[in-house]
């Protein structure tokens, strides 16, 4: 039975966008509608079920949001593939082990480290003398081979001058520098932003330009208050949900 076969019931006090919502849900996780195959159009939806295109519109935008269909101008609208549902990221935990949580592949690509002199802006962010030297690392983050987040993170040489004979292909910076006494993170200072993908995201995400981002600046210090990091991360929204949960002498996951 295709979806055009279906019928919504008028008689129960549940919202005919929500009906339609869950019949294309159903279809789509039955594979009646397999990944990349596109839905039937506004209009077919509308005079099928003798409904609103707001109506039809409201359930498609739903179910876009959440991942399950997306919207090409001048194509119609397609069943993303399975894997590109919602990641939820929690504040506190380390990406590799938030996707493995979600029974997903991480990997991680460095596409950057070396040891800079710091400009005067970065120096004054790791609280530095300018001309000290800093470490710049910049990696690209995937989840079963899909983009999520790039991450680019400054750190004092003087401090983290470890870091640089170490693989972050499979480590975690935030676990490594919580390894060494000197470099253990007591708290983290976030600011939280919402943009448009820039050239750059859309080059290494794989995303459009008009794909929000969710921009992370993060200041990591330690117990004395000496600055160890300073990072900014950019997820990519269409793909990434944020729960934020309350847990003492944590930071975002590096």
């Amino acid at each position: 039975m295709s979806l055009l076969d279906e019928r919504l019931d008028k008689n129960v006090p549940i919202p005919l966008y929500f009906q339609l919502k869950n019949l294309i849900l159903s279809d789509i996780r039955a594979g009646l509608i397999p990944a990349g195959e596109t839905i039937p159009t506004e209009q077919q939806l509308s005079e099928h079920f003798q409904i609103s295109r707001s109506t039809v519109r409201q359930a498609i935008s739903e179910l876009t949001r959440e991942g399950w269909l997306t919207r090409r101008a001048s194509k119609g609208t397609f069943v993303t593939e399975p894997h590109q549902t919602a990641h939820y990221i929690h504040s506190f935990e380390p990406f590799y082990q938030q996707v493995e949580r979600q029974n997903r592949k991480p990997s991680t690509e460095l596409l950057g480290l070396e040891v800079l002199t710091a400009t005067p802006e970065l120096a004054e962010k790791l609280g530095l003398e300018n001309g000290d030297q800093i470490i710049s690392m910049f990696r690209r983050r995937l989840s079963d081979g899909v983009p999520m987040v790039t991450i680019q993170n400054y750190m004092p040489y003087s401090l983290c001058a470890f870091v640089l004979g170490e693989d972050f292909t499979i480590r975690s910076l935030y676990e490594l520098l919580m390894t060494h006494p000197q470099t253990q993170i007591d708290s983290t200072t976030s600011v939280v932003s919402v943009e448009f993908a820039s050239s750059d995201d859309v080059r290494l995400l794989q995303i459009k330009k008009s794909t929000p981002m969710l921009c992370f600046h993060n200041v990591s210090r330690t117990k004395s208050g000496v600055i160890l990091d300073y990072a900014f991360s950019r997820y990519r929204g269409d793909l990434t949900k944020f729960e934020f949960i309350d847990k003492p002498k944590t930071g975002l996951p590096h």
